[in-house]
Formats: C-alpha cells, structure tokens, sequence
C-alpha cells in the first residue's frame, strides 16, 4: 500500500480537497486502487524560502523500473504545477522501498 508523504514550505488552502485529488492523482499514477493509497501532507515553516517548494517521498511500491519512476514523476509534477503552481525545478521526487521483513508481531 503506497504512502505518499508529501513536504511543502507554504500553506495550502483547501488542504482536505488537495489531499482528495492528491491520492486519486497518485493512485492512477501508480497503478493501484485509491483506497489503498495512504497520504500525509505537511507543511514546514521552517525550510528557507527559495529553496524547494516541495519534497514528495513514495514509499512502498515493491519495486519499479526507471521507467515507471520517470513517468510517475511526469504525473506529479504535471499536478503540483496544474493544482499548486509549483515548476517541477523547485521539488524533488523520492520512490523508497524498504525490505519487506515479514508480518508485524
């Protein structure tokens, strides 16, 4: 189930609607079905102005070839841009996949 952790340095307005539009963008763009795409946005007061808008960090998707990474990058920085204004130079984009170590005890 891929957790999307979103960072942004500046206040989002409707941020429930964001996070609506943010699972189903990340849920196509992934490949998997929208319930069981989990979300976290926060925002960093503290990260300079002028440095990044934002960092997105994917994490458990099994795994993914460049390919897929690239058009998945392709995907979300087409909706930072479309939904927040955000050019894809003032974010970066992290797939992390931990090893699966087996069920929880």
């Amino acid at each position: 189930m891929p957790y999307l952790l979103l960072l942004v340095n500046f206040q989002i307005s409707d941020e429930t609607e964001f996070s609506r539009q943010f699972s189903k963008v990340g849920a196509k763009a992934l490949g998997k079905p929208e319930e069981d795409i989990t979300t976290n946005i926060t925002y960093n007061r503290s990260v300079v102005p002028g440095s990044f808008a934002f960092g997105l960090t994917i994490v458990g998707l099994g795994h993914l070839d460049s390919e897929a990474k690239e058009e998945c990058k392709a995907v979300f920085h087409k909706f930072f841009t479309r939904k927040l204004g955000v050019p894809k130079d003032r974010g970066f984009i992290h797939f992390h996949n931990p090893a699966y170590l087996g069920p929880a005890i």
